[in-house]
């Protein structure tokens, strides 16, 4: 989550200007929008801050540091994340940012959102995961709240969290009716909700 802090970043203006400096991405609400989303930033911690909406920016890339245990010692290592701008209704009237996890014709992204518990805003660690299952689920799994496939033209789908009305099988069988090996692949579990990086590239480089 450290995009939504200030983070080393270069931003990627439609305009084909390139900002190199620190980013910061406004973290919204799931159910509120109080405000409209954009992206902040400054060339250094003491710069002048300015301000962006999503329809200004092509992606921007962020710089990400992070801890990995090595043997016994806690290692300091860096990646990169891409995020872009997407429409988040089927309006396509509202538009986010959103990490870039698989492109293709299919897209895999993630998005962190503030959800409501007791009438205030707080942000899960990551809420749709079963504690028995998160040891083995995908980094993405814990880097968002929202993980979501997205067809060019298409409302982005949420398949991280849990359906009342519809398992997992049922709703991505359903989802890739047009692609009747990889339907057939969820069905028999041979693909489950933890293998969603797997799935999103079988139906790009397999299914027409």
């Amino acid at each position: 989550m450290a995009q939504y802090g200030w983070t080393e970043a270069e931003v990627y203006l439609k305009n084909c200007t390139v900002l190199k400096g620190e980013a910061n991405l406004t973290m919204m609400s799931k159910t509120v929008n109080l405000k409209k989303e954009k992206v902040k930033f400054r060339t250094s911690k003491k710069g002048k801050k300015s301000k962006y909406t999503p329809d200004k920016v092509d992606y921007i890339i962020f710089t990400i540091e992070y801890k990995e245990k090595e043997g016994k010692k806690k290692i300091t290592k860096t990646k990169k994340a891409k995020y872009i701008p997407v429409y988040l209704n089927k309006k396509q009237t509202k538009l986010g940012f959103v990490e870039l996890i698989v492109d293709g014709k299919l897209r895999l992204v993630g998005r962190t959102v503030l959800v409501q518990s007791g009438g205030n805003m707080m942000f899960p660690a990551h809420p749709s995961v079963p504690n028995s299952t998160a040891l083995y689920s995908p980094v993405y799994f814990l880097d968002h709240n929202e993980i979501m496939l997205l067809k060019e033209g298409e409302k982005p789908e949420v398949f991280n969290q849990v359906s009342l009305t519809k398992s997992f099988k049922n709703r991505a069988a359903d989802y890739f009716k047009d692609c009747p090996s990889l339907q057939n692949k969820i069905k028999n579990k041979e693909l489950k909700k933890e293998d969603l990086e797997t799935t999103v590239n079988y139906y790009n480089s397999s299914c027409n």
